[in-house]
């Protein structure tokens, strides 16, 4: 029986989680000071990296569901956008109601986030083999952790499914309804 003074050693499972949450943060808060200079946050350049690869046009639903956002949430952070000159929210078409459309600022402040360095910076201290296994690996863990949430499988266009090549698929599906269950 261990000594009542003796914290138990974490096990492997947390000592994962907690790095893993350590790099996401550290991660995050370089790129936030990248993004400082065009006056964004992560937050507001993922919503608009959404906008743009869906067309030039999202909704709220779609918008939350990319982000793992509650919808709520989204509609605050898009009326201080709009407010911004970043976005305009329309009128939607079909079962939509509201449809967010990037402006011309939006797309521009877009555009020169895509030159930051930060990603590059951090990321290349891994081979592409390792960047490639790395993708694969946190896809896998991402899946499971949807499932045990009972998230269901949305149609993501980006992130891509790095097993997409394995299964034939192209569209980026999110899910593990890949034969092997992320085993290679």
């Amino acid at each position: 029986m261990p000594d009542e003074d003796e914290l138990p050693v974490p096990d492997e499972y947390f000592l994962l989680w907690i790095l893993t949450a350590q790099t996401k943060d550290a991660i995050l808060r370089a790129r936030e000071r990248d993004y400082a200079r065009f006056g964004i946050s992560n937050e507001r350049r993922a919503v608009l990296f959404l906008i743009q690869h869906s067309g030039g046009r999202s909704t709220p639903v779609e918008i939350a569901r990319g982000l793992f956002r509650e919808l709520h949430s989204i509609t605050e952070l898009l009326k201080r956008m709009e407010a911004d000159g970043l976005v305009v929210r329309q009128k939607g078409s079909g079962r939509s109601k509201v449809e967010v459309v990037l402006t011309d600022k939006g797309r521009d402040v877009f555009k020169q986030s895509l030159f930051n360095q930060t990603d590059k910076r951090i990321f290349s201290c891994l081979s592409k083999s390792e960047r490639e296994r790395l993708a694969a690996l946190l896809w896998k863990v991402r899946t499971r952790a949807l499932q045990d949430l009972g998230v269901p499988e949305w149609h993501f266009k980006f992130p891509l499914n790095p097993y997409a090549q394995d299964n034939g698929q192209e569209d980026g599906m999110a899910g593990g309804n890949h034969q092997n269950g992320g085993q290679t």
